[in-house]
């Protein structure tokens, strides 16, 4: 480990950043060497701009640690501000965090959010920690609370800043996977807070798309009531009717159906949802999208 570095985290191996020395030594060297001048910032914009046409990007765990060293050097080298005590605030979370028998890191601080820890939380947020640090998937806090329908943590996140619209790798933001799992008070919360409601994945998945494959009504209802395109198509071709039709979820179908669903819309080959449920033998919808033929 790099002695200088290592004192920059303030002596924390935990926090130290294995994988981008081990993969980009040299991107490493530079950030350490360029720390105390000024054109650091402008090195870790470079660093992290990844829509270049010449640059494929770095693998989510070097991108993390770069990620945190930015917001290290960030919080680090603000200008200097009355002392209202904050050092001692910040050394009293860390303690208190610690006391919990929870690590004070990124890792910590995400482990804490997904066991629902919500006072190991709260001093993370205290001690200065980012409320949209990252995982190797850039996955945030809020995205871990919103998957595991926590939410009071994510009401807890907004607000104290955090992100409602970031994506992670596949382009899935907080309201995709509260709405995967069918989590409709997590749903509400996001979309009471302006989260964008047909926001698409890298693959063109919507929240409705999401709680429609997997049959959650509630949900379902929820999105298109605040505005959902039910016949918004992903990539591949598939509405949120298809998958409710071949998976077989009648009373998605019929929600669909009564809200505008395009019963005629082709997925793949020419294959319209009653082609799917034909083909999965589901009685009760066949004889609902009959109907709509």
């Amino acid at each position: 480990m790099d002695a200088k570095l290592l004192q920059i985290i303030g002596n924390r191996p935990q926090n130290y950043p294995h994988t981008l020395e081990k993969l980009y030594p040299r991107v490493l060297n530079k950030i350490v060497e360029l720390w105390d001048h000024s054109d650091i910032d402008a090195y870790f914009n470079d660093l992290l701009v990844s829509d270049r046409p010449d640059r494929q990007g770095f693998p989510p765990e070097v991108a993390s640690d770069i990620m945190f060293l930015s917001q290290l050097h960030t919080r680090l080298h603000a200008p200097p501000q009355v002392d209202t005590g904050w050092n001692s605030v910040w050394e009293a979370a860390k303690l208190e965090i610690e006391k919990l028998g929870v690590s004070y890191s990124r890792e910590g601080m995400l482990k804490a959010c997904e066991g629902g820890k919500t006072e190991a939380v709260t001093l993370f947020l205290k001690s200065g920690m980012d409320a949209d640090t990252l995982d190797e998937r850039q996955w945030t806090p809020l995205m871990i609370s919103a998957y595991n329908g926590n939410r009071d943590m994510a009401a807890l996140l907004i607000n104290k800043g955090a992100d409602i619209r970031h994506k992670d790798l596949g382009g899935y933001t907080p309201l995709h996977w509260a709405a995967f799992n069918g989590f409709v008070n997590v749903v509400e919360l996001l979309l009471d807070k302006q989260a964008e409601v047909d926001a698409r994945s890298k693959h063109g998945w919507t929240a409705l798309l999401q709680a429609a494959t997997r049959g959650h009504l509630s949900v379902t209802q929820m999105l298109i009531a605040r505005g959902a395109d039910v016949n918004a198509v992903s990539n591949e071709g598939w509405s949120p009717l298809h998958k409710a039709a071949a998976n077989g979820h009648l009373a998605e179908v019929l929600l669909l159906l009564s809200k505008g669903a395009d019963s005629s819309a082709e997925y793949g080959s020419g294959i319209t949802a009653l082609d799917l449920a034909k083909k999965n033998k589901h009685e009760q919808i066949i004889v609902a999208l009959s109907r709509k033929t």
